[in-house]
């Protein structure tokens, strides 16, 4: 076989049929009798030349595979994402989003900042109007990574601005993440391909994922003519969205909600459109759209662990940082026996058992299914995790 291009994709050889080409090649110039053994000089000289090839070959082939987005890896997959109109999403802040009591109108300047008790600086990336009252804004931890903060830390304004009255935030920060991997950027490249003719629902979704910092979320349609179990009103949506800022979703939303279509939510955030009236005069449509963050629930997991050998012991801690490695989506449920697969991430000097997990803060512990509300996302932290290593 040589390396060629196939209605497959490219082919190439494997090192076995290039030495094998290589060998049968000097024979026809040197004679059947030549020495190719592999501790002889002739044989080690094509071993070399086999092992340059197949590195050609194989590098034709990964050049090759990076024209392909499922493939691709690192700067060749930020090229070819921008074909379908994305980038990689860089490391992110933490953000929280504040209420904000003012006793007059007045713009907030970009750079208001706010910290928490931690003396840690929340700000605004950009400007922000307020009228008089009560105002949701999202703020952003000034530096990027995970950095927390409870509900109702974030409370000591940093920057003066007359007639802001109170400032708070009534649910824990959206803490920021790590640089997009290849395997998510992948995942969410495929999410985008959903196309405004599939849905309302799917283009909403598709919309809202592609904004900034925009970690996790769901839309949720009700198309009868009653309130569903869900408490969803009739011919209404209810988006639960992880991150992105308040402004650009409700911006998102006005933009891809069909007309007439109610929303339900406690997260507030307004759009404005100017509109050009046939005189070339101007009228600002205000579009208030409401979503919801969605409400954690933590997980508490315990197991027994047998040793397989009475002298070693069981590294538990290891065991609860692979259970804690586990992520959930929104809505997502749990079936407990699931993560024994995590477990044995922590090695096979083990047998685990016994294994229950608990969403009640411990007071009910089951052996089987975890379900979760259709607002909720499960998490789980390594502190809660209780691994007994119960010897043999």
């Amino acid at each position: 076989m040589r390396p060629e291009f196939t209605p497959d994709g490219i082919q190439v050889q494997t090192f076995d049929e290039i030495y094998q080409d290589l060998a049968d090649g000097y024979r026809d110039i040197y004679g059947e009798d030549i020495n190719l053994d592999p501790d002889s000089p002739d044989g080690q000289r094509v071993g070399i030349e086999a092992q340059a090839r197949l590195d050609l070959q194989s590098f034709a082939l990964t050049m090759y595979q990076q024209m392909d987005p499922n493939f691709a890896f690192g700067q060749s997959l930020n090229r070819i994402i921008k074909l379908a109109g994305l980038t990689r999403r860089p490391a992110t802040r933490s953000q929280a989003d504040v209420t904000i009591t003012t006793d007059r109108a007045l713009t907030l300047p970009a750079d208001y900042a706010v910290e928490d008790d931690l003396g840690q600086s929340w700000t605004t990336l950009e400007s922000v109007s307020l009228s008089s009252g009560t105002t949701t804004v999202t703020l952003f931890s000034e530096v990027f990574g995970a950095i927390e903060a409870d509900a109702g830390t974030i409370t000591q304004p940093a920057t003066v601005v007359l007639g802001v009255t109170g400032v708070t935030n009534t649910s824990a920060a959206v803490v920021g993440i790590e640089e997009e991997t290849d395997e998510e950027l992948r995942v969410r490249r495929n999410q985008s391909l959903s196309t405004p003719q599939s849905s309302g629902v799917g283009r909403m979704m598709t919309a809202l994922g592609n904004l900034a910092n925009v970690t996790d979320l769901m839309v949720y349609e009700n198309d009868t003519d009653s309130t569903d179990s869900d408490s969803i009103p009739s011919h209404s949506l209810w988006a639960i969205i992880e991150g992105g800022a308040v402004n650009d979703i409700a911006e998102v939303m006005a933009k891809n909600k069909t007309s007439g279509t109610g929303l339900k939510g406690t997260v507030s955030g307004e759009y404005s459109e100017q509109i050009i009236r046939p005189d070339g005069s101007t009228y600002t449509l205000v579009y208030t759209m409401v979503f919801d963050r969605p409400t954690y629930v933590d997980l508490q997991v315990r197991l027994d662990a047998d040793r397989k050998d009475s002298e070693v012991a069981v590294d538990t801690e290891l065991i609860a940082e692979k259970i804690a490695d586990r992520s959930f989506t929104i809505g997502e449920n749990l079936a407990t026996n699931d993560l024994y697969e995590d477990v044995f991430k922590a090695g096979s000097s083990f047998v685990p058992k016994n294994l229950e997990v608990s969403s009640d803060g411990g007071g009910t512990w089951v052996e089987g299914f975890v379900e979760s509300e259709i607002e909720e996302k499960f998490r789980i932290d390594a502190d809660d995790v209780t691994v007994t290593d119960t010897g043999l």
